[in-house]
């Protein structure tokens, strides 16, 4: 898996990302065995990093790009002991400056600017692979660069590499107070997105501070705890673990034929637990947090089975570890799967369509050993209509915008043209529809 990172959210987000990925290689398992726990190491660190540097230290296979340094640098000097980035990736010209919170800027200007130094670092790593599952984008929709660089980008990575799988990871922004122009930000860049990604897992900053602020204990470190549990999530799924009903294991391929069987549904989001940021990580609040988890799996099942009518296309279910609680162990992949499924989902939250069989909507991951020192981590990937609720709020703020023409300007500027908002509405509004749509039964 090949990593681009973009702006300062992507950024940052990848950077915990790839030290809770070094965490969990080094983390202890007790109760798998050394092959289980070899295994596991050796396919997370192949997946994630590409050769060890003259001091000894994994190099991320992730590419750096930002149109300002300052981020960047700060990442750079935190010299972590276990892996280090490849110089030439880091992909920070000069006093390029930022994209001033203007998708168009950072599209139009930033994006044919940054083309040929990040497809070039691209190829380099293709090359070095042996094997490459795809890549995953990490960007934010609310500024500029992330929205309007990194959808450029992914674009250019869908044309020079059609056949490989795209994964974006968007950060949706607070519905307000982050960026004047957050909300066309978000619209141009998601319409990017869907059109060039084979899967899109959202992520919401609103969801990601409420993961943590639930527990009234706990103090959130903002943007280090949301990013914690952003990363937390992220590899919850992509980290090893096996269909225990195919032997089939969770690689890129098998993810996206599943979580996404059909074109029109790319949206996917990723629910977890327990989710215990690194800056809570004691004694007292995880007890705390796991009183507010018990019944683990009835938990995760109220996290996809809202009352607001919620339906789903699909679900992936993703068990981790060999933890015993009250006597009972945990899934392993010898048990019944379809028995540990129904614990989990039911027939109730699945939309009814007739494209897709019920048994194809639901595949079950298992993983033995322990996941970032959990003794027992569950997660779900899901394409449900829940995503429709945010999308329809960046849409209407963008409308609200648009219609008044505020900032219209500042897009003109650099080329957009109403036709091009319109073109993005459109497609954002047919991906809310689609959605909707598995709601009516």
């Amino acid at each position: 898996m090949l990593t681009l990172q973009f702006g300062q959210c992507g950024n940052q987000l990848g950077d915990v990302l790839f030290r809770k990925i070094t965490k969990d290689i080094g983390s202890t398992s007790p109760g798998t065995s050394f092959t289980d726990c070899y295994e596991y190491s050796e396919a997370t660190t192949s997946k994630w990093f590409e050769g060890t540097s003259q001091d000894g230290r994994n190099i991320a296979r992730v590419i750096l790009i930002d149109a300002e340094r300052k981020v960047i640098n700060k990442i750079i000097a935190k010299n972590d002991e276990s892996f280090c980035y490849r110089s030439r990736n880091i992909i920070t010209p000069g006093d390029a400056g930022g994209s001033a919170n203007n998708w168009a800027f950072g599209y139009t200007r930033k994006g044919p600017e940054f083309h040929n130094w990040v497809l070039e670092a691209v190829r380099r790593e293709v090359e070095r692979a042996d094997r490459l599952d795809g890549f995953l984008c990490l960007l934010s929709c609310a500024g500029g660069t992330g929205s309007g660089l990194g959808s450029f980008i992914l674009s250019s990575l869908r044309d020079e590499f059609p056949l490989k799988n795209i994964i974006a990871a968007p950060v949706l922004p607070f519905p307000s107070g982050e960026v004047a122009t957050q909300n066309y930000n978000a619209v141009l860049s998601l319409a990017k997105v869907l059109e060039d990604s084979d899967l899109v897992v959202v992520l919401e900053n609103q969801k990601l501070n409420g993961e943590i602020s639930q527990n009234p204990k706990m103090k959130i470190d903002f943007p280090r705890d949301v990013n914690d549990i952003a990363a937390q999530q992220i590899l919850s799924v992509f980290q090893p673990a096996r269909d225990s009903s195919s032997n089939r294991y969770n690689d890129v391929n098998y993810i996206i034929s599943k979580v996404s069987p059909h074109p029109g549904f790319k949206l996917a989001t990723v629910e977890a637990v327990p989710l215990i940021p690194d800056t809570q990580n004691n004694a007292s609040n995880f007890q705390t947090v796991s009183m507010n988890y018990s019944g683990h799996f009835k938990a995760l099942k109220k996290e996809i089975s809202t009352p607001r009518g919620i339906k789903s296309l699909s679900n992936i279910l993703i068990t981790r570890g060999t933890a015993k609680q009250k006597g009972k162990k945990m899934f392993s992949p010898d048990d019944d799967d379809s028995s540990a499924i129904d614990q989990l989902i039911d027939r109730g939250i699945y939309s009814k369509i007739n494209w897709l069989k019920f048994d194809e909507r639901i595949t079950h991951f298992h993983q033995k050993r322990n996941f970032l020192g959990n003794e027992r981590f569950s997660s779900v990937i899901s394409n449900n209509s829940g995503i429709a609720g945010p999308l329809d709020d960046i849409l209407a703020g963008a409308w609200r915008l648009y219609t008044h023409g505020a900032f219209l300007h500042q897009y003109k500027q650099h080329g957009l043209e109403d036709d091009d908002f319109l073109r993005a509405f459109a497609k954002l509004e047919s991906a809310v529809k689609s959605y909707k749509s598995l709601q009516v039964d």
